[in-house]
């Protein structure tokens, strides 16, 4: 299973975090699909800021014990080595 060691909120990209796991990955993550029912509270840019990361389950996690699975995150996510890749070939 994989696990969470570090998650950062990008400030430029509403709903976005940057997701280091245990693996050595570090992928960018949109939550947005997550935001509805019990989540939809993560809309509010303030409450979103404050993530962090739940040092038992290894997960991200916000105020009143809101967390998302590990393992779907890293599905969703995108490898920063492969934005980098796009980012090199779409110059000029």
């Amino acid at each position: 299973m994989i696990q969470i060691k570090k998650a950062t909120v990008i400030p430029e990209m509403d709903g976005w975090l940057l997701v280091d796991f245990s693996n050595g990955s570090k992928k960018f993550v949109d939550i947005k699909p997550h935001m509805d029912g019990v989540l939809e509270q993560l809309r509010d840019p303030a409450f979103f800021k404050q993530v962090s990361v739940d040092e038992k389950v290894k997960t991200v996690t916000w105020p009143g014990e809101l967390g998302l699975d590990p393992d779907q995150l890293y599905k969703e996510g995108i490898e920063l080595k492969d934005i980098k890749k796009w980012i090199e070939s779409n110059k000029g």
